[in-house]
């Protein structure tokens, strides 16, 4: 501890100097008040011991100096006098002086008013570092559960793993919450969440492993995390994360709602998974965030390999964005044929991408993570334009009477004003509209139906065809048949495959054919690839087919072949 002298005379600033040092405290002595000011604010001494009589500076002037700025205003000062009047004690006091002693005082009588006001101080400096961290956790607190924000968590999940041997983490999103809040009101959406933070806690209370450094946090939005210690395994936290999630779905009861509503959760451990909070928090996340995709309610303990398909994620969504301004993407073209004649009358637009050190990177890895991202749009775009440059060059060379198809995602009907952009490739191309297929799924149609229905209608006005692709594997309903102005069904080649020996890939394969017909559509049928296949479909009365009896999917320059080779190739009988 650190003591400041301040004392004119020579003698009894030594002695008083060289007691202190005897009992281990480090002092600092001054011969006058403004010298000790300045060594005040210096070294910022524990406590202050300050005759009242002083050159330049008394006492009383050091006292109220030290009173008045911020770095001193609440350090221990003690008066020496050697006049025991009570009107300079009480002006002392009143300044700020925190004790008296009369000159000369005994030993005893000084260590102990020292020691006695160093331990007020310490109890005091204890008091406000406490206040000082209950208020930035007060202000760490989610206002809206009560519960712990995600900073006051991962504090408390740090003072888990520092103190316990094992540590689980689970972290639980919500499945459609979006859609309260959206249908609803927020109102009655934060009222739920309030409902799923209580729960969440009673499940906690509620495990004979209960445990004092258990915590209930909301991370932000519906995402909230538990801090479970004390279980020994892996399948002891799939068993509370099953009965956390039993809970979750249980109906809520807001604002005269009877609301159903169910969630996913993600869960790791410390130290088998992680060794940190922050490692923690994260295979957590990343559990949640492929327990999603599997359906609601669903729950995944996090591996190592979902760290290397969250890097490969991030990869390709960055390396999406260089290839598609380095013009690194490519179309291929999937012919379709026509099954009575073997004519070519029109071709699929595929995208491909061979990026130059992950080689080739299938569609199906790359076009879900473009979605995700929104960059779809753009890409979008851009296959659109493509498709119609090249269906302009080959009605240029003369071809006629073939159509090139575009597959639309569902981010298109959102994220632009899709009737105006085909419009304008359509004026820039000089294509006739009808060599421009519009391929939607089923999943789409049945999204934002008010605004897709007039989107569709609007491409439908400028010309171009509209079909419906895979169709038969979503939702698959006569009333949007009868809304949407479609022009062809695609039959998806998961039925295609297995005909004719499939009996139920057969019915269904017919209960499309004669749909289509009722509603006068033609008919492509996807991923044909044997005779016996064709033959069934042309007996079925099947317009149009494509797969790889006839080729996969290639560059222009081969596709281009088709227009010329297939016009003399007679069909397999």
């Amino acid at each position: 501890m650190h003591i400041l002298i301040a004392e004119d005379e020579p003698s009894l600033r030594e002695n008083l100097q060289w007691m202190l040092e005897l009992e281990g405290y480090e002092v600092t002595a001054a011969a006058d008040g403004r010298v000790a000011l300045a060594a005040a604010l210096a070294h910022r001494p524990d406590l202050v011991l300050t005759d009242v009589m002083m050159p330049e500076l008394d006492g009383f002037g050091l006292i109220k100096a030290l009173r008045s700025h911020p770095a001193t205003a609440t350090l221990p000062v003690i008066m020496l006098t050697a006049r025991a009047d009570r009107s300079d004690t009480r002006t002392g006091m009143n300044l700020g002086a925190d004790d008296y002693l009369t000159k000369p005082c005994r030993r005893e009588e000084l260590l102990a008013a020292i020691s006695a006001r160093l331990e007020r101080s310490r109890i005091q400096q204890l008091a406000a570092q406490r206040l000082q961290t209950e208020a930035q956790q007060a202000m760490q607190i989610d206002t809206l559960t009560g519960l712990p924000g995600r900073d006051l968590f991962e504090e408390q999940l740090d003072h888990a793993v520092s103190t316990c041997e094992t540590v689980a983490l689970l972290c639980f999103g919500l499945d459609g919450f979006s859609k309260i809040n959206e249908s609803l009101g927020t109102g009655v959406g934060d009222l739920v969440l309030r409902e799923v933070g209580k729960r969440l806690q009673q499940c906690i209370r509620g495990s004979v492993s209960s445990h004092p450094h258990d915590v209930v946090g909301r991370l932000g939005g519906d995402q909230f995390a538990v801090c479970v210690t004390g279980l020994p395994d892996a399948c002891s936290l799939a068993g509370f994360a099953t009965v956390a999630l039993s809970a979750l779905a249980q109906p809520y009861r807001v604002s005269g709602h009877t609301l159903f509503l169910t969630a996913s959760a993600g869960g790791s451990t410390y130290p088998a998974q992680a060794d940190s909070v922050h490692a923690l928090l994260l295979n957590a996340e990343s559990a949640l965030h492929h327990a999603k995709p599997d359906g609601p309610g669903m729950y995944a303990y996090f591996d190592s390999a979902m760290n290397r398909r969250v890097a490969r994620t991030l990869l390709i969504h960055n390396e999406l964005h260089s290839a598609l301004h380095a013009g690194d993407l490519e179309l291929y073209y999937q012919p379709q044929i026509r099954i009575a004649t073997g004519k070519v009358v029109g071709f699929e637009a595929l995208l491909r991408w061979h990026h130059a050190t992950l080689g080739a990177i299938p569609p199906s890895e790359f076009i879900p993570i473009a979605e995700q991202s929104g960059i779809i749009v753009q890409v979008g775009e851009w296959v659109l334009r493509t498709a119609a440059q090249q269906a302009a060059r080959w009605i240029a060379q003369g071809h006629q009477g073939f159509r090139i198809a575009v597959n639309i995602s569902a981010r298109q009907f959102v994220g632009q004003n899709l009737p105006e952009l085909v419009g304008r490739i359509l004026k820039e191309t000089g294509i006739p509209p009808s060599a421009l297929e519009l391929e939607v799924t089923e999943s789409l149609a049945l999204h934002n139906v008010a605004n897709t229905l007039a989107t569709l209608h609007e491409c439908k006005a400028l010309g171009v065809h509209l079909a419906m692709d895979d169709f038969g594997t979503g939702y698959s309903s006569l009333s949007y048949l009868k809304r949407y102005p479609l022009d062809t069904l695609k039959i998806d080649q998961s039925f295609v495959r297995n005909i004719p020996h499939d009996l139920g890939d057969v019915a269904i394969t017919r209960a499309i054919v004669a749909m289509a017909q009722s509603f006068g559509l033609s008919l492509v049928a996807e991923g044909v690839e044997t005779p016996e296949q064709l033959a069934y479909l042309r007996e079925l009365g099947c317009d149009d087919a494509q797969g790889y009896l006839f080729s996969p999917a290639v560059p222009a320059p081969q596709a281009e072949r088709f227009f010329t080779e297939q016009q003399n190739t007679a069909l397999p009988a």
